[in-house]
């Protein structure tokens, strides 16, 4: 037996340009696309929680076990709300689109797409190893590989879903076993030191957050070894939503701007930190949208 529950959604929210973003077809293995709908499951403490996300005429609906207490319902919702960045006012983000030119399209094409987030700071960073110096197809390829050996799952909705690994998990990973499915040493390696920072040095998405400003947490982070800056300030991006988290150096980035006429040389690394000032509050999002624009 299942129940529902609503989410209420801002007026400028459009569920079906969050799908268009999450589907990646069978590569993306942390949920399942079905129609309009999205089953996942995450964790609370040791125990696996599944749920399906869809919409209805009054905002998102997420079924859910019936026999889940308050607490855990609440944390489910409050999941959920935070992925599809609910509770933020974008309106001053079009405002501001509006503004520039080379950005019109933008709005007009994606109104109503939100930041998806990846709420668990561990996987974010991980994810960031995983993706570094590869094209995004393979690295899909790899993270649905390491989950699928590391991670839990279970039965939902007659679909299998999957956890990404706890750093419990990574901390033992068998490099043997990574290197026969096409890991680097060096992503085996930074994948462990990223566990080893959680486990052992304390490290998690409150102790993050709890630190006041952008560049101390950026430096927090860089402090593993295989974090550079392009890692910290994805993570940051996507799991605290940090409005300065500018991935430079990102290809896809450069190759948005050149597209949009905002840089001539995608080697101008001082055009594009120009830009960027020029959107000063929103660069994450600015860098979302513009990253949603290369699949056309």
């Amino acid at each position: 037996m299942t129940t529902k529950v609503q989410v209420q959604t801002p007026a400028l929210f459009d569920f079906d340009q969050c799908l268009f973003f999450l589907d990646r077809g069978y590569d993306e293995c942390l949920f399942q696309l079905e129609e309009r709908k999205v089953h996942r499951a995450i964790t609370y403490g040791d125990e696996l929680l599944p749920f399906t996300v869809t919409d209805e005429e009054n905002g998102l609906v997420i079924e859910m076990s019936n026999d889940l207490p308050d607490d855990q319902v609440k944390f489910v919702k409050d999941y959920v709300r935070e992925w599809f960045d609910l509770d933020r006012d974008i309106e001053p983000f079009y405002d501001l689109l509006t503004s520039i030119e080379s950005l019109n399209d933008l709005k007009n094409a994606y109104e109503g797409l939100r930041l998806i987030g990846i709420p668990d700071l561990f996987e974010a960073m991980c994810w960031s190893i995983i993706g570094q110096q590869i094209n995004l197809t393979f690295a899909f390829k790899l993270k649905r590989k390491l989950v699928e050996i590391y991670g839990k799952s279970i039965q939902w909705n007659s679909q299998t879903l999957y956890h990404f690994p706890t750093p419990e998990s990574l901390i033992k990973l068998d490099e043997d076993v990574l290197r026969a499915n096409q890991f680097s040493r060096g992503k085996i390696q930074y994948l462990k030191n990223v566990a080893s920072a959680f486990l052992e040095n304390g490290l998690d998405k409150r102790s993050i957050a709890a630190i006041p400003d952008f560049e101390s947490r950026q430096k927090k982070l860089i402090e593993i070894k295989g974090i550079g800056v392009w890692s910290a300030n994805y993570a940051l991006m996507k799991t605290l939503h940090q409005p300065e988290a500018i991935p430079f150096g990102d290809t896809g980035l450069t190759q948005a701007l050149f597209n949009h006429k905002i840089i001539e040389d995608r080697k101008d690394e001082a055009a594009i930190k120009q830009f960027f000032k020029s959107v000063k509050g929103w660069e994450a999002y600015t860098v979302f949208y513009l990253w949603r624009s290369l699949a056309g």
